[in-house]
């Protein structure tokens, strides 16, 4: 965890001290409803909120200094900068350079938190290892993972995300990886980006930024393979997937894990995933393959991809007395959507959807909700509820809030298996909450 003080920060970021004393200070922090006491504040400003209004706040709970870009009243030692994300930002590409990991950069339209949650599990059984937390995956929480870094960490794995052209280019300035992964792209977003082709090149930014040296790992199945070729900054990559030499075979889906051989350089491993989807054994291959480059042993790897628990909210499969909900609530997009109908088709008994609006669709957001709408009359699914004003274009049984969902499915669906999936906005966790505080586990 970052630990300096307050003149050698004003020199990185070339701010301005209100005081010649030199104050100690242990770790940053933006956010006065977490951990602030000897801590430097940095006072963020976005759209909805405003760190400066927060500093006497911080000042009662301990914080140590104060970084900032408005003029503020506080007898604490204060950094002014012109711009206090830009100065954030500055600090962690500044303390990332101290320390000398092995940095991982990963970033996709899916399954890009299920492949850094598995390779976290696999390196963490060889070494010390450091990796993004929860969906910290910005131009926030890249500096906030970076200023955790500590001596003893000999790996790094950030997670990135990006709605725009050039926020991935940005993150890999501060995070400056060693090895890049794409899991895939597809039109999760596109509303943001205008366009699929700008969408792919966006995600190719993370080859992009790569030095000479760097790796580049990527699905060989991948229809966009040839643009991020040309996007490379190394001459480094290794390919994987089907008709690679890291590929899966004999897959099977059980009701709450997944079997398949997991085939590299002529050797094969067994693997038990403790998740559903077969869309995971991608996300597999994805961390297998950057952990033989890295030279661990398959035998590790076997391991740490079994360990590796299923993400809350994501595809999480949890039993109730009468019911099976599968919990995919923490996002949506086309792509995810269709892999969650296949997981659920799969399972026996009443087959149910919730479906919420999916966000960030742009002028193909009607469109696409019908095309989603279509492909679950096509699955073996039994009923479509939705709920949200484009959701709407699934052309489901229509609802106007979760406690009506929920008083149906209780009342009329007693048995079925459910699965409820969205995108954030619409807080489909709370009906996941509401059937968890309603109804008792099996």
């Amino acid at each position: 965890m970052l630990s300096s003080n307050i003149q050698q920060i004003a020199r990185v970021v070339k701010g301005k001290l209100n005081t010649t004393q030199n104050a100690e200070f242990i770790g940053i922090c933006t956010d006065t409803r977490l951990e602030v006491n000897g801590s430097l504040f940095i006072a963020l400003e976005g759209s909805n909120f405003d760190g400066h209004s927060f500093v006497n706040k911080a000042k009662n709970l301990g914080a140590s200094a104060v970084l900032a870009h408005k003029k503020i009243d506080t007898n604490l030692p204060v950094i002014q900068v012109e711009n206090t994300e830009k100065a954030y930002q500055e600090i962690a590409s500044w303390y990332r350079q101290l320390f000398s990991p092995v940095v991982i950069a990963i970033t996709g339209s899916n399954g890009k938190t299920s492949t850094k949650n598995m390779l976290n599990s696999i390196l963490s059984l060889a070494a010390p290892t450091l990796s993004t937390q929860g969906n910290l995956n910005n131009h926030l929480g890249v500096p906030q993972t970076l200023c955790h870094l500590e001596e003893q960490h000999k790996f790094c794995i950030i997670e990135m995300g990006a709605n725009h052209i050039n926020e991935i280019s940005l993150l890999c300035d501060i995070a400056k990886p060693h090895i890049s992964i794409i899991t895939n792209a597809n039109n999760a977003h596109i509303g943001e980006f205008g366009s699929e082709e700008d969408l792919v090149k966006a995600k190719g930014e993370i080859f992009e930024s790569l030095s000479k040296d760097g790796l580049a790992l990527f699905n060989k199945s991948s229809p966009h393979k040839h643009i991020w070729e040309k996007m490379l900054g190394t001459k480094n990559h290794t390919l994987f997937g089907d008709d690679s030499n890291i590929y899966a075979s004999e897959i099977k889906q059980f009701k709450s894990h997944i079997n398949f051989n997991l085939n590299f350089g002529g050797g094969t491993k067994n693997i038990d995933l403790s998740m559903v989807g077969v869309h995971q054994v991608d996300n597999a291959l994805a961390a297998t393959a950057c952990a033989l480059e890295i030279g661990i042993n398959p035998g590790l790897i076997k391991k740490g991809l079994q360990n590796s628990p299923s993400e809350k909210g994501r595809l999480e499969l949890i039993e109730l007395n009468n019911f099976k909900l599968l919990d995919d609530s923490y996002n949506a997009n086309p792509h995810s959507m269709k892999a969650a109908i296949d997981t659920i088709s799969r399972f026996s008994g009443e087959k149910i959807l919730v479906l919420g609006s999916m966000a960030e669709l742009g002028e193909n957001s009607k469109k696409l909700h019908q095309e989603i709408g279509d492909y679950a009359r096509q699955a073996n699914i039994d009923l479509l509820f939705t709920i949200g004003e484009d959701a709407i274009h699934y052309k489901g049984e229509h609802f106007e809030d979760i406690n009506s969902v929920f008083d149906t499915l209780n009342k009329n669906h007693k048995g079925s298996t459910i699965l409820i999936k969205g995108s954030r906005m619409m807080k489909l966790n709370e009906l996941v909450d509401i059937f968890l505080n309603t109804l008792n586990s099996p």
